[in-house]
């Protein structure tokens, strides 16, 4: 799957691409349907089929390794139409698998990556982690984006979906991870940094039966998080989830007004005891939480 997927980087699945295609290499801020107009070039074939989702003659795709994707399921074909099955979308070095833009919303969708996504990825501290544990992964779009963070990778979430997309993103990307179906308290070993993109709280969005599994989070998903202990636990989430006390350090950066609020926390919980927040609008220069947020608040 590696060798697919580096061949769908050779024929221009990769950001440098997409940004002079769509205009933007920001997976959040791209919209599937406004580029069906874009032109199709032999360059541009990969990014019309798995980002834009556009149907594509057999022909005009005949460019891409028809037989493997097919062989793979990552596309169908009729006698004259090839179709992304999924969604297949460049993010630094490697590819992110989801549901396609247009999928009808399940319980079990893996959505596009948000805003959410690139506040949490761009929040991690550097370093090398032994072992990172990723929570509630989805498509395990902070650990493909930031391999380099840790020798041993776990991704894990409650929607086998999800689990099986954050797989196959792996193998796609050449990138070693370890992926289950599993709860935010599961037992995975003793990790060294815990992320977590956590789901809205179901107070917040009450949202209906079938909707997805990320719109549903009970109270205890965030009872479970907070009982943590690992070293380093960076979790973006709704701000009124996080607890008013935790022990050792507790850096919120919370980046939106109105309710629900969002922010992110940095939380070691056996550092010496110390609470800072801050409220940091966000910009066009800066449009996501990151390093310089927590170096103002440790400082």
């Amino acid at each position: 799957m590696n060798e697919l997927g580096a061949k769908l980087r050779a024929l221009g699945l990769v950001p440098r691409a997409l940004a002079a295609w769509a205009g933007t290499d920001r997976l959040s801020a791209l919209y599937p349907s406004r580029l069906l107009d874009q032109p199709i070039t032999p360059a541009s074939v990969a990014l019309a089929m798995f980002v834009a989702g556009i149907e594509l003659d057999v022909d005009r795709a005949a460019r891409l390794p028809l037989d493997d994707l097919l062989a793979a399921g990552l596309v169908e074909r009729s006698r004259t139409r090839v179709r992304a099955t999924l969604a297949l979308l460049p993010l630094r070095s490697s590819i992110i698998a989801c549901d396609r833009a247009d999928a009808d919303e399940t319980e079990h969708l893996v959505c596009w990556p948000d805003d959410s996504s690139y506040h949490l990825l761009s929040a991690i501290p550097r370093g090398t982690y032994g072992h990172w544990h990723d929570l509630a992964c989805g498509s395990a779009i902070a650990m493909l984006a930031r391999p380099e963070l840790a020798t041993t990778r776990t991704a894990t979430d409650l929607n086998p979906r999800a689990v099986a997309f954050a797989r196959l993103g792996a193998a796609l990307s050449g990138v070693a991870l370890d992926t289950a179906v599993g709860d935010v308290g599961g037992d995975i070993g003793r990790p060294d940094l815990v992320t977590c993109n956590a789901p809205m709280p179901a107070s917040t969005t009450d949202p209906a039966d079938g909707e997805p599994i990320w719109q549903r989070t009970s109270g205890r998903f965030f009872e479970a998080l907070f009982a943590r202990r690992e070293p380093l636990i960076v979790v973006h989430c709704v701000r009124d989830a996080i607890p008013a006390r935790l022990p050792g350090e507790r850096l919120v950066a919370t980046y939106t007004m109105g309710h629900p609020a969002f922010s992110v926390l940095w939380w070691r919980p056996h550092a010496p005891r110390r609470a800072a927040e801050v409220l940091r609008p966000v910009t066009a220069d800066r449009p996501h939480v990151d390093l310089a947020d927590l170096d103002e608040l440790s400082g």
